[in-house]
């Protein structure tokens, strides 16, 4: 009882829960609690993050590509790459300023004025390339031997008043003078630096490879997320893609654009909402870049249509209609490009040593008067060279002919059908699309060398080499990945694994392979 007498009940457990002042403090210590958890999630998960980061996708691709590039502008020299000679003295046309070719004869020769020290060393390597694929085994061999006066001719520093000489490189005057550009943008800094003939080949080399690196990488970006990401990568990253882009040729920004291209193409086919104009710009831009880089790969364009219309924001027949206008402004630009290089495209027949017997236009009569001629044609030039192919598509370097060790080529080609089979699931009509434009594409290169590179009735086509095959892998693998009813299941991890271990030691394997031979 307290001093009046009134009688005062003990505070139970209960009533000390209810009590205001335990509850703020109950409270507080949550808080507190919660802040100090929060704060230890966050200092285990920034490494965490950090560590996603550098093992993210992209940025390991993007250090592959940059470290086997960079392997092979180093080790592989001048004039070994296949037709790199005529490609260098174009690359050093346009760095010149000047966007065509000089006409030599009218509809025989075209080429340009070339520094007599650049064309000797280019021919310097170029005869010893040729030459080393005559020179014994590969234990046997020292191709860079074979060009004694390399180092010489290189080390000389080019003035205003060097002497210049003509020379002919009809092969590579049929090509636009967008696909030398970044070879050239190399060429010109390197004479603005001072260097010396070897110098300024060099920094082409490294210039058109480092453009090559960044366009892959953007394919590799926009794929991140997606299945079909290692099947790009796998063909990005083949002995024969790599070793490419380390020369001076035309193949190193059209290979670049197309598999940008068809990965953009691939990127927006996942999309279930809306695409930003990011990825819609960078499709539109690499499309623009395939045509101008090679027309001859213009026929990668209807994969557009594959697009549907979510990605676009827009009903199915309004997209279909915005893809048409895009295929027609990105085509006419490729005719357009391709029109002025008619006579020079004709020309090339002249490296044919019966050329006088090669006439696209009696070839051509030939075929409209017996279509079933130019069936036979192609089955048998499949026939003839379809086993050549596959080396020369994966894992064949150079003029003087190095070849990758067998089994690489049979891992490279097993990974690229898993890659293939563990895609983004079945499409049929994509599908059947990304087939028909990789056939109706061999079957036009087959064509268009049967015309002009062939002799009139040719049984068939003469000069079809597998690196033309390159920019079709992806779409011919994806198409099929989507039509076939079979399904690759396998880890993220396990794929990673898998697929990297086997493209990086096919790169090793070349990169050893090629120096055992040439040094």
């Amino acid at each position: 009882m307290d001093e009046t007498g009134t009688h005062v009940q003990p505070r139970t457990d209960a009533a000390a829960e209810t009590d205001p002042a335990t509850d703020d403090r109950v409270e507080r210590d949550q808080v507190d609690g919660r802040i100090e958890r929060d704060r230890r999630s966050v200092v285990t998960r920034r490494p965490n993050r950090v560590v996603r980061a550098l093992v993210s996708f992209p940025l390991v691709f993007s250090l592959i590509a940059t470290v086997f590039v960079g392997v092979f502008v180093a080790v592989v020299p001048a004039g070994f790459g296949l037709d790199e000679m005529h490609h260098t003295f174009r690359a050093w046309q346009v760095s010149r300023g000047q966007l065509e070719v000089d006409t030599i004869t009218p509809k025989l020769q075209y080429g340009g004025q070339i520094p007599t020290a650049l064309a000797d060393y280019e021919l310097e390597g170029t005869d010893a390339s040729n030459a080393g694929r005559t020179s014994g085994q590969y234990w046997q061999r020292h191709d860079v031997a074979l060009g004694p006066d390399l180092e010489r001719y290189g080390a000389v520093h080019l003035t205003a008043g060097s002497p210049t000489k003509l020379e002919d490189f009809t092969n590579a005057g049929a090509s636009s003078f967008v696909a030398y550009a970044p070879a050239a943008l190399g060429m010109r800094i390197g004479t603005v630096l001072g260097l010396d003939v070897a110098g300024i080949v060099l920094l082409g080399k490294a210039m058109s490879g480092l453009v090559y690196v960044l366009l892959v990488s953007a394919a590799a970006f926009v794929l991140r997320g997606s299945r079909w990401r290692w099947l790009v990568a796998i063909v990005a990253l083949l002995p024969q893609s790599v070793f490419q882009a380390s020369i001076i040729t035309a193949d190193t920004l059209s290979n670049g654009t197309a598999l940008l291209f068809v990965a953009g193409v691939l990127a927006l086919r996942n999309r279930t909402a809306r695409a930003g104009w990011p990825l819609l710009a960078l499709t539109v831009v690499a499309a623009l870049g395939v045509v101008a880089a090679k027309p001859t790969y213009i026929l990668l364009l209807p994969l557009l249509f594959t697009v549907p219309g979510v990605a676009l924001g827009l009903r199915r027949w309004w997209a279909l209609a915005v893809e048409a206008v895009a295929f027609v402004v990105v085509a006419g630009i490729g005719a357009a490009l391709s029109a002025g290089a008619s006579d020079i495209a004709d020309a090339i027949r002249t490296q044919v040593p019966d050329w006088p017997s090669v006439d696209r236009h009696l070839q051509l009569q030939g075929i409209i008067a017996d279509p079933f001629h130019l069936v036979g044609v192609i089955g048998r030039t499949f026939v003839q060279y379809g086993s050549s192919w596959v080396e020369g598509s994966i894992t064949m370097l150079g003029t003087n002919s190095v070849f990758v060790p067998q089994p690489v080529a049979v891992a490279l080609i097993v990974v690229l059908v898993l890659a293939a089979l563990r895609g983004d699931g079945r499409a049929p009509v994509a599908g059947l699309v990304h087939v028909a434009v990789a056939a109706v594409s061999v079957i036009a290169i087959i064509t268009t060398l049967y015309l002009t590179f062939s002799t009139v009735g040719a049984a068939d086509a003469n000069g079809v080499q597998g690196r033309y095959w390159l920019p079709l892998f992806v779409p011919l693998a994806a198409g099929l990945g989507m039509l076939l009813p079979i399904r690759v299941t396998m880890s993220e991890r396990a794929a990673a694994v898998t697929f990297s271990t086997v493209t990086v030691g096919a790169l090793v394997a070349a990169a050893v392979t090629w120096c055992w031979v040439v040094y």
